[in-house]
């Protein structure tokens, strides 16, 4: 009867600790899923900023350049 019980108790443990870590397992999957979806939103943000700054810097030489080409004429 002892080793009825302690077997129950035994599987309970098991089934608590197996469960336990599946529900761990499921978690570290849903955050690498979180973490390339933060990546790829924080890329995207750092291109746009990027494409604005370089395309600010070009219109900014452009402007020096044809006010000094028109200062020399």
């Amino acid at each position: 009867m002892i080793a009825v019980s302690v077997a129950a108790v035994l599987i309970a443990a098991a089934v608590i600790v197996v469960g336990y870590r599946l529900g761990r397992t499921h978690s570290a999957w849903r955050d690498v899923h979180n973490a390339r979806q933060a990546l790829r939103s924080t890329r995207r943000d750092a291109m746009a900023q990027t494409v604005r700054f370089v395309s600010a810097s070009v219109i900014i030489l452009a402007t020096l350049f044809a006010a000094a080409f028109n200062a020399a004429r």
